[in-house]
């Protein structure tokens, strides 16, 4: 993860998670936020989910449903990831949740009533964000799973989330990791 990215400040660290902080310098300056925030026990470990996007400082919200589009998407990309290992140090023995806010069903319903591609079947903007993820998983792995497991979700019919072990090039709607022991 020594790939080109933004310099992070670390917010304050609580019980229920962290914040980090960095500011896009692409075609215009962006302050934006990376969260990590308790969502729930699985069997012994704390499972925290994994939230990016612009941060709003009026309302100390991240909002992560938008494309700011700010020309330096890799570098942004970039800065999430290197936070992972922060993550972990802080929280050692715990369980990354990643989604995009693109895979939610509240997204889907929404975009099948502004949509103007008229997808039937399958919303075509729809987990555009964990794709994302997953493209820098599967083409790093190799090397990856020397530090972390890997998790794939699927939602059934009952829209719970399904864990099974990571299967390089299948589609999940969410991924969970765990930091490897050294």
């Amino acid at each position: 993860m020594a790939s080109p990215h933004y310099l992070v400040i670390k917010g304050q660290k609580t019980e229920t998670g962290v914040k980090y902080y960095f500011t896009s310098n692409g075609n215009s300056n962006i302050v934006k936020a990376i969260s990590y925030t308790c969502l729930a026990d699985f069997e012994g470990k704390l499972v925290y989910n994994l939230a990016f996007g612009d941060y709003d400082t009026i309302t100390d919200q991240i909002c992560d449903d938008v494309s700011t589009e700010n020309g330096d998407v890799y570098k942004v990309f970039n800065t999430v990831l290197s936070t992972i290992p922060l993550f972990f140090d802080s929280f050692p023995g715990s369980i990354m949740f990643v989604q995009g806010s693109d895979s939610s069903k509240k997204f889907i319903d929404k975009c099948k009533m502004d949509c103007r591609r008229t997808c039937i079947d399958f919303c075509k903007k729809s987990h555009r964000r964990i794709n994302v993820y997953r493209g820098y998983i599967n083409k790093n792995y190799d090397a990856l799973q020397n530090d972390f497991t890997f998790y794939g979700g699927k939602k059934n019919t009952d829209d719970e989330t399904i864990m099974e072990e990571y299967i390089q090039n299948k589609k999940y709607d969410s991924i969970f990791v765990t930091k490897n022991n050294v």
